[in-house]
């Protein structure tokens, strides 16, 4: 079964230490304001480089609850643009802009 978020649905976890992210470590960047993620990107990428180590998103099965893939379970979700092409995760923070939803395929 394959579920379809709308990118602006989607908030991105991204870290400067990838190595030891704990969620803790991460910033959330919410597409739901382009501009804004934008903004703090930038802000982030002045301070080093960035990693995509996670996505969140609402429960659409259960009221009030998150959703958070990481690690592993970030394999599960395949990036894709407007053009209806992939977009490899770890070109996700580059290509935001173009991101128009993410599939989310169930083992």
């Amino acid at each position: 079964m394959t579920t379809i978020l709308h990118a602006d649905e989607v908030t991105l976890l991204v870290t400067d230490r990838p190595a030891s992210a704990s969620i803790t470590d991460t910033y959330p960047i919410d597409l739901a304001d382009r501009d804004e993620a934008r903004e703090a990107l930038a802000d982030l990428r002045r301070d080093g480089a960035l990693t995509l180590v996670g996505i969140e998103f609402d429960d659409p099965e259960e009221v009030n609850s998150r959703i958070v893939l990481r690690g592993a379970d970030l394999a599960a979700a395949a990036f894709v643009d407007r053009g209806g092409h992939r977009i490899d995760a770890d070109r996700v923070l580059d290509r935001f802009d173009e991101l128009a939803h993410v599939e989310l395929t169930e083992a």
